[in-house]
């Protein structure tokens, strides 16, 4: 009981802060937790510190918890953000824009992405220029997935649970309507992913399911990411990757992942430990 009563106090709390506050209480509050032994910071350097083959520093800590509680208040206020607010915060270049336009027109669209920056912000920009975004989440405990697919639902975006009956030939029903399908790509799930080489840092277990998808349909899989810059969001998008079997195909996502990474280590909010 309590930790549902945490959980929607969370949720009735941060969808009310302003993009403004949220926006100065992560930059505020950021210094200081930087400094805090927290277990997820601890598991986010490690594993950093493997992708990049650097060291992580107090100023990359710091960045990270910044994006990383930026993520979390942007996450619960989306749905109250206006249109204009949202299309105002968003860096895109026109040509990453015709190349989602250009696969939606043609064979359909996978999109692979790392957990960076605001990947929700991304797919609530798609929904206010006219693309219908698919995804999946997992099911979260207390209640958090009911909600968490009604706030995303008002954002125009539509959320399937990972453990749904039917769940490829749902997300392929997408791809052949025209939608996209983003998929959070850069960790495994479950029991069943694919052993790829993180480049010049080891073996990682990605899911399947982008590759499996794009092949099942004829769409072209391409990678998307996400980045803070500053109190705005920049989103690339990559070529398509070149047609294959699922490791292959996601060896190359994983390719793009990597470059983004290390480009950015701390818009990466992967807080575990990921490499086998």
């Amino acid at each position: 009981m309590a930790r549902l009563t945490l959980s929607a106090l969370a949720w009735a709390v941060g969808g009310r802060i302003p993009r403004r506050l949220g926006d100065a209480l992560a930059r505020g509050l950021a210094p200081g937790l930087a400094l805090l032994p927290l277990a997820p910071v601890r598991a986010w350097e490690h594993t950093a510190t493997l992708a990049t083959g650097r060291q992580m520093t107090r100023r990359d800590r710091t960045r990270l918890v910044e994006a990383w509680l930026r993520n979390t208040f942007w996450s619960f206020s989306l749905a109250g953000w206006s249109d204009e607010e949202i299309l105002q915060t968003v860096d895109v270049a026109a040509t990453d824009i015709a190349k989602l336009r250009d696969s939606l027109a043609g064979p359909g669209l996978v999109l692979a992405l790392p957990h960076m920056g605001s990947w929700d912000f991304a797919g609530a920009w798609c929904a206010r220029i006219g693309i219908k975004v698919v995804s999946v989440a997992e099911r979260l405990p207390d209640g958090l997935y009911e909600r968490f697919r009604a706030a995303r639902d008002g954002m125009g975006m539509e959320i399937h649970p990972v453990d749904g009956p039917d769940l490829m030939r749902s997300l392929a029903d997408a791809v052949r309507a025209g939608k996209i399908v983003c998929l959070l790509s850069d960790r495994d799930l479950s029991s069943r992913g694919l052993a790829v080489q993180w480049p010049g840092a080891g073996t990682v277990k990605v899911p399947a399911g982008p590759a499996l998808l794009a092949r099942r349909t004829g769409a072209d899989l391409r990678v998307a990411t996400t980045r803070f810059e500053g109190g705005r969001l920049s989103i690339s998008v990559t070529d398509a990757i070149a047609p294959g079997d699922p490791t292959s195909m996601m060896q190359e996502a994983v390719g793009h992942f990597a470059e983004a990474v290390a480009a950015s280590p701390s818009n990466w909010l992967m807080l575990r430990k990921l490499f086998l």
